[in-house]
């Protein structure tokens, strides 16, 4: 009889254990949610979730570590700006009947390109001299590298030289005079409109004026020329003519020989011509002066005898 009650209790035992366990079960998960964070807590998740989203973009070190430079208003603190002057020297050989029209195709192409054409000059071919050119030019920088590239489809660069001066001291030091000039001559100005002033001040104001006048139209004349200097390329040109290959062989001092054979005796017969022409005049007063002389030694040699 005992048995067969244990066995009808014991379903029962097992099923209230699973109630139990059931009930406790939310208990403990109740107990897991997580208690209401303070606006402290939810800034730090957020800037924690926030680091973690650009993490492609910025690493943890690059947040940490402090910037080098912070770019601020005043001018003082960034970098000062450089004016430098930059120079550009070609060498050009072409063949001499091509000198003409590379040369006239630079002066054109320097045109086209905006270019402040300072000098050109164009010798043409002479029987002892071969055809030459030469040119200089001022060029915007963003222009410097296709004006330079249309000179050489034009001839042969045979050599290429670049420099540089740097003129920020310059152009500073111009800038700031121009600045105090600028500023003493408007209080000048003002003094000159004072109607109470007397007739003797207001001539040591205008003569001072006119001097501070002239001083910065001389110190704005310089500062143009700086700005020409340092915002456009100087483009410096010599065209030269290419040799034959009898000036460059090994025959060429008997080809310029042979050449130059015709000139040489016209030089020197020239010579001749001047050395005769030169000496006709002391002729025409030696002759009779030694006519005399040898007359007289003649009649006292015969007297003494």
């Amino acid at each position: 009889m005992k048995r067969f009650l244990l066995v009808l209790l014991l379903p029962l035992l097992i099923a209230a254990c699973g109630q139990q366990t059931d009930s406790s079960a939310p208990e403990a998960s109740s107990s897991m949610v997580p208690a209401p964070m303070t606006p402290q807590a939810r800034g730090v998740t957020k800037m924690s979730a926030d680091i973690e989203q650009s993490g492609a973009e910025q690493s943890l070190t690059e947040l940490s570590e402090p910037k080098l430079y912070e770019p601020t208003g005043d001018n003082n603190t960034n970098a000062q700006k450089k004016y430098i002057a930059l120079r550009h020297h070609l060498q050009i050989e072409t063949p001499s009947e091509r000198m003409q029209a590379s040369f006239d195709a630079a002066l054109k192409h320097c045109e086209a390109l905006n270019c402040e054409l300072l000098s050109a000059n164009y010798n043409k071919e002479t029987p002892y001299n071969p055809p030459s050119a030469s040119m200089s030019a001022r060029v915007p920088p963003r222009n410097v590298a296709i004006f330079l590239t249309g000179l050489a489809k034009n001839g042969e660069v045979l050599q290429h030289g670049r420099d540089s001066e740097d003129k920020t001291n310059q152009v500073v030091d111009t800038d700031a005079r121009i600045k105090n000039l600028t500023e003493l001559r408007d209080r000048l100005r003002l003094m000159l409109a004072d109607k109470s002033a007397k007739f003797k001040d207001i001539i040591e104001v205008e003569r001072e004026l006119s001097n501070t006048q002239s001083q910065l139209d001389a110190m704005l004349s310089m500062r143009k020329i700086l700005s020409q200097e340092t915002d456009l390329v100087a483009v410096n040109i010599n065209f030269s003519a290419a040799q034959g290959i009898t000036e460059q062989g090994f025959f060429a001092p008997v080809a310029r020989a042979l050449k130059d054979a015709g000139r040489v005796m016209m030089e020197s017969f020239g010579s001749v011509i001047t050395f005769v022409m030169s000496a006709i005049p002391w002729l025409l007063i030696g002759i009779p002066v030694l006519w005399l002389i040898r007359k007289y030694w003649v009649k006292i040699k015969t007297k003494f005898m």
